[in-house]
């Protein structure tokens, strides 16, 4: 099938590819389905929206910045993973050009069942970012 993208064109991609987030992702719940895309073989990979050309966001794995997470199991059944293999849990990054800063959203990763092509954005509550993130070394300052 064929997807329209402003960052990539018109690009092909088989069906199998599609991600579904049946709740969609917060500040985007109308846009459904996704599929993503490898960036210049690096850690980044670019999450584009089916739907919609211009929602495209740049994920990254947690442990590329050294982070790890707990998911409860409350999370997990809602991409209805049956295999821990399958389990994928990605971090959207936003990029701040004029500060040529980058920013990590850790409190909103993406939970995907890679087998069943399901995802999940799980928000943290400041409350459980002591018990669910595992950072080397403890938790940032800003979030003690």
């Amino acid at each position: 099938m064929q997807v329209n993208t402003t960052r990539f064109g018109t690009i092909e991609i088989d069906e199998s590819e599609l991600i579904a987030f049946p709740w969609g992702i917060p500040g985007f719940e109308e846009l459904k389905s996704y599929v993503l895309l490898e960036y210049k073989n690096g850690p980044f990979q670019w999450l584009q929206s089916v739907e919609e050309p211009t929602v495209a966001f740049v994920v990254c794995p947690p442990d590329v910045i050294g982070l790890e997470y707990r998911i409860p199991e409350s999370k997990i059944s809602l991409v209805k993973l049956e295999n821990k293999a399958d389990l994928l849990v990605l971090t959207i990054v936003s990029f701040n050009r004029e500060k040529g800063a980058m920013r990590f959203h850790v409190r909103s990763p993406l939970i995907f069942n890679a087998a069943a092509r399901l995802g999940y954005q799980w928000t943290i509550e400041p409350e459980e970012l002591k018990t669910m993130l595992i950072a080397p070394g403890g938790p940032p300052p800003d979030m003690e």
